[in-house]
């Protein structure tokens, strides 16, 4: 009989699905490894089960399959018939549509408690592709499933209508640095957003190269390579071994040309 994991994962490595051990990063928690049980789930609360009682979510018995997924793996293709909704509960994930002249542009990057693939619950099929930046673990929930717990707790759809406000405003805070900011101002904004959705610590895993920075940003790799260097300069910042360190917030803000930084 085949593995589950395989059928849902099509072009999926078996070897990402073996336990792995985590990287310790200055200044950050180890991240422990996780199962799909629901109630010990440490990124629940903030989870399309958060709002759900303690004796509800046991009730459940569990209805996810967890996964370990290597970097490089796409989870799902822009286009596919849509099967299952996932939980990102750690690493990074990148979700990308193909333009009209073929080149993929990222749409938005996802992190510890993020939802995708949740489109397919309007009978859509997914509109993005999916594919993991770092080693990831993440949660599968097929559809089926997912629509009877919507039927039986509304309060699952209040939290999904949440997920989706979220997604479109932060599209929409793209679009607007975008249109409004020079080449600077967009990547400073960029490296402070990046910094407060990963929980404001000292150090941070950037798993972009410069080609996709500036791709998410709109900005030549010439561009953002030429400002990492100069803020290397000033002290700004630092790199080592895919890590980024932000060693003057004030200057970084100062550059963004703005006080607060909105969700990219």
């Amino acid at each position: 009989m085949s593995n589950p994991c395989d059928l849902a994962l099509g072009d999926g490595d078996p070897a990402g699905r073996r336990r792995r051990d985590k990287n310790i990063q200055p200044g950050r928690a180890v991240t422990p490894q996780m199962d799909n049980d629901c109630g010990r789930c440490p990124v629940r609360d903030v989870s399309l089960f958060g709002d759900l009682p303690d004796e509800v979510v046991l009730r459940l018995n569990n209805p996810a399959e967890h996964l370990d997924l290597p970097a490089g793996h796409v989870l799902y293709r822009e286009g596919a018939e849509a099967n299952a909704a996932f939980t990102l509960k750690d690493g990074v994930i990148k979700l990308t549509r193909t333009a009209v002249n073929g080149r993929d542009q990222i749409l938005r990057l996802l992190t510890r408690g993020d939802v995708m693939g949740a489109e397919g619950l309007m009978g859509h099929a997914y509109n993005h592709t999916a594919t993991t930046l770092t080693p990831v673990q993440i949660c599968r929930l097929p559809l089926p499933v997912l629509k009877r717990l919507q039927a039986e707790h509304p309060t699952l759809n209040h939290a999904l209508l949440a997920r989706w406000a979220l997604a479109l405003q932060q599209v929409e805070n793209l679009a607007l640095e975008l249109g409004t900011k020079k080449a600077g101002e967009r990547l400073a904004a960029f490296l402070l957003y990046w910094r407060a959705k990963n929980g404001h610590y000292p150090s941070m895993p950037l798993p972009l190269s410069r080609t996709e920075t500036g791709a998410l940003l709109g900005l030549t790799v010439e561009t953002v390579s030429r400002f990492f260097a100069d803020w290397k300069r000033r002290g700004y910042l630092s790199e080592k071994a895919g890590i980024i360190y932000l060693h003057d917030l004030e200057a970084l803000e100062s550059l963004s040309g703005s006080e607060s930084v909105p969700g990219i």
